[in-house]
């Protein structure tokens, strides 16, 4: 009884010194926080992205490549003017601004290269997406490719497109279009990111199904692997908010705003799509289309439990009988859609083979359904790294570092925000408790209120002002010296 009635007696003064602190704090100081923060990391984002593309990036990359007995590798970047720019492995530079100076670029960086070896230059992303008519300057013969995120990626032409129109192979049976410069590096992003076996969903539609999914795979006792769920159709879009943050793979026959599928048994039935879509959105779900010809629900085993690691988004997928053509575009804020379709102008590298175009064996994902098309619906790399960032999953990354900046100013600032705590809250006296137990009780109760409530609010004001007394403390140093040398002098 006497620790309960501590323990009450104290979270009510607590509640008390809050309702103060909610009617005297500016009600705009969280929000000013948030801003303060979030602008101070797109300013830093910013700054290392500059210091990192371009040809700096590009030259950063080729020192990293393996040494080969054959070939040589240089970094290139077209400057606005016109004009190239080499880097070679040992970052030696040289600029070329006319044709006879470009013919001297290659001996000069690269004076053991044999003049029929082969020579692979990796370009900056501003080079590609900006004036491309430059490249038929570069060496005839050369491999081009991109630097991109973490990987440098062979440029791809296809025949029947525009002579500047170029595609990125970010695996041997995947392009992506080089059409917008923030969709590539938001395909790139979502490509290149791994995902989490555990995260992802394979479900088989079948009306009469369960009407809900639960929040992690069901596993198989015998062979511990992820077995798939089945889902009543009808009650799919609701069940999506059970698996909010995960990967959900369906597969079916898109057609206009339907999506038609086959059960394990009866004929083919429809679903409205678009609605599908938007409650993903607003689950926060990524939901990948697996397109077949002929719609069957998978049965049995996820395969995607059968690989010890799953890199990316597309060996996810497992998407190719052939090469597929990608291409992202925005579907609303925070969203991205990327549509993967197989390429039939059989697209080439620029120069040379790039990978294995046409593999024999047909990708599936459980062992019957042949993935002809692949359609992505999924958070795009500013949202996931808004996530990513979080430490508390269920609150905006933006207030948990505004939370943690003034907790700092505030230990920072701790002797004033102790001294206004004090006076909001007193210290509690041991004749006011029955027993040691409820005083200790009562104790930790305010100072776990000053730490995780008061000290947040208060911690910027706090951080001010200590800084103001400390400032002042110096400016008023040499009066207080010369007072002290005038009270010590003989009368």
């Amino acid at each position: 009884m006497d620790f309960a009635w501590a323990v009450g007696h104290a979270v009510m003064r607590g509640a008390a010194a809050a309702l103060l602190l909610a009617s005297g704090a500016p009600a705009a100081q969280a929000n000013w926080l948030a801003r303060l923060a979030r602008d101070a990391g797109e300013a830093g984002a910013e700054a290392t992205r500059f210091e990192a593309i371009g040809l700096e990036r590009a030259a950063a990359y080729i020192e990293r490549l393996p040494m080969t007995a054959k070939g040589a590798v240089l970094a290139a970047h077209a400057t606005p003017e016109g004009h190239w720019k080499f880097v070679n492995r040992e970052g030696e530079g040289f600029t070329a601004g006319t044709p006879e100076e470009l013919k001297r670029a290659i001996p000069t960086l690269l004076p053991e290269a044999a003049s029929d070896g082969k020579l692979a230059i990796y370009l900056d992303e501003d080079t590609v997406f900006g004036d491309r008519a430059l490249l038929k300057d570069l060496p005839e013969g050369a491999s081009l490719f991109v630097v991109a995120g973490k990987e440098g990626y062979p440029l791809v032409r296809r025949p029947d497109a525009a002579p500047d129109a170029l595609s990125a192979a970010v695996r041997p049976h995947l392009t992506v279009a080089l059409s917008d410069h923030a969709l590539f590096e938001e395909a790139v992003a979502q490509l290149e990111r791994p995902l989490s076996r555990a995260s992802i969903r394979t479900l088989a539609l079948e009306p009469g199904g369960p009407a809900t999914l639960s929040a992690s795979p069901r596993i198989d006792p015998q062979t511990k692997g992820a077995l798939v769920d089945a889902i009543n159709p009808a009650e799919l879009p609701r069940a999506l908010r059970s698996v909010r943050g995960q990967t959900v793979l369906i597969t079916g026959r898109t057609e206009d705003n339907l999506l038609l599928f086959r059960p394990s048994s009866g004929s083919e039935q429809s679903l409205k799509l678009r609605g599908l879509i938007d409650a993903a959105t607003e689950a926060d779900v990524n939901l990948v289309v697996l397109n077949a010809e002929a719609p069957r629900q998978p049965g049995g085993r996820n395969w995607l439990w059968q690989r010890i690691s799953v890199d990316g988004l597309d060996d996810a997928l497992g998407a190719s009988r052939g090469a597929f053509q990608a291409v992202a575009a925005r579907e609303g804020s925070g969203r991205v859609v990327i549509r993967a379709a197989p390429d039939a102008s059989g697209a080439e590298p620029l120069t040379g083979l790039v990978g294995d175009w046409l593999s024999k064996v047909a990708s599936n994902v459980t062992g019957n359904v042949v993935t002809s098309a692949v359609e992505v619906h999924a958070r795009d790399e500013a949202r996931q790294s808004e996530l990513d960032n979080r430490i508390v999953p269920f609150i905006p990354a933006d207030y948990q570092i505004a939370y943690l900046l003034s907790l700092i100013a505030g230990l920072i600032g701790w002797p004033l925000a102790r001294d206004w705590w004090e006076r909001i809250w007193p210290q509690e006296q041991r004749g006011e408790y029955r027993g040691a137990l409820g005083f200790r009780a009562a104790q930790a109760v305010r100072l776990a209120a000053f730490l995780t409530v008061f000290l947040p609010l208060v911690g910027v004001p706090a951080f001010i002002g200590s800084l103001a007394l400390q400032v002042w403390g110096v400016v008023m140093l040499p009066f207080r010296f010369v007072r002290r040398l005038s009270s010590r002098a003989p009368g």
